[in-house]
């Protein structure tokens, strides 16, 4: 039988920013690509209307995700819950006389 895996712990939120920040280049990439011939006026390029819409959707797309990766990166880090250190032994042994005194009280 295979072993049960050991739960994950919760994603780092820098490594989220980092792929929101690429997404958010490639969208402005994208604008680029539509832009260019917009602006060179070549004859084939997108109308006047189709350079707003591309604007307002990749350009809004991209600041949006920009603005999410940057108050992800803003977000401290988790840190990882410590365990509690076991008691000594000495600590035990000076405990075990005083329970013993307690269970003869008890009895009387």
């Amino acid at each position: 039988m295979s072993k049960p895996k050991a739960p994950r712990g919760p994603i780092n939120p820098r490594t989220r920013a980092n792929v929101y920040t690429l997404a958010a280049l490639y969208l402005v990439y994208l604008f680029y690509q539509v832009a260019k011939p917009y602006l060179t006026h070549d004859p084939y390029g997108p109308t006047t209307v189709q350079f707003i819409l591309a604007a307002v959707v990749l350009g809004g797309g991209a600041a949006a995700l920009g603005f999410l990766a940057w108050k992800m990166f803003k977000v401290p880090l988790p840190e990882e819950p410590e365990e509690e250190a076991p008691l000594p032994e000495e600590a035990e042994e000076e405990d075990a006389p005083l329970l013993e005194e307690a269970e003869e009280d008890e009895e009387n």
